[in-house]
């Protein structure tokens, strides 16, 4: 219990740090999406909205990456998350320093598990055209194409378990509408940070076929 109230303070303080009171636009007038706050965020088209999801088209996003060992208390997650929080305070070839971007990732394979293939990843900023090399081994850049994604939006408080169930029932509102996505993971999206305790934006996401 020690162990895992000393992990949320670390983090609360990271966000402290971190969060940049910038203001951003959302995507319907050349701006960022609302629920991004005051943080930059990838920008999308929403294709289709369904009742429960919906279709958005991302264009293409870079992003900063690290390995997560999946352990039950939450210790390697709380070791990814701070790799990546120092790439973005100066660890890295350039010792430079950028905000606290949303959303954090976590890919999260369905099929033939393996602790190396579950990820944590923060967004690139847009004004940032060249993101320097990570200094770590454990960290790399990474840039996804742009990419259809279906969408399923929550709030609250959520914990590992609430995703999970989150991405079943989307996967399983996608196979009823005959909806094809790639089903071999599905990803972990938060915008909050653990002291926001309310209006708190949670998602997650399959890539459409």
């Amino acid at each position: 219990m020690e162990s895992r109230r000393a992990l949320l303070l670390g983090l609360l303080a990271i966000f402290e740090i971190t969060v940049a009171e910038q203001v951003y636009e959302n995507p319907s007038q050349n701006q960022l999406p609302s629920f991004c706050r005051t943080r930059d965020c990838p920008r999308y088209q929403l294709v289709k909205q369904y009742d429960n999801f919906e279709l958005r088209q991302y264009e293409e996003t870079r992003w900063v990456t690290t390995p997560v060992n999946q352990d039950i208390i939450g210790i390697g997650m709380a070791k990814s998350f701070w790799r990546l929080f120092y790439y973005i305070n100066g660890t890295n070839a350039e010792e430079q320093t950028m905000n606290m971007t949303v959303p954090v990732v976590m890919h999260m394979p369905l099929k033939e598990q393996s602790a190396e293939k579950f990820t944590m990843s923060f967004f690139v900023p847009h004004e940032l055209e060249n993101p320097p090399k990570p200094s770590d081994p454990a960290v790399y850049l990474e840039t996804l194409p742009a990419s259809s994604v279906y969408v399923k939006s929550f709030g609250g408080y959520a914990i590992h378990a609430t995703f999970v169930k989150q991405a079943k029932a989307l996967a399983e509102e996608l196979r009823s509408l005959g909806l094809e996505f790639d089903d071999t993971y599905f990803v972990r999206v938060g915008y909050n940070a653990p002291f926001e305790l309310f209006d708190r934006h949670n998602e997650v996401w399959y890539l459409a076929k």
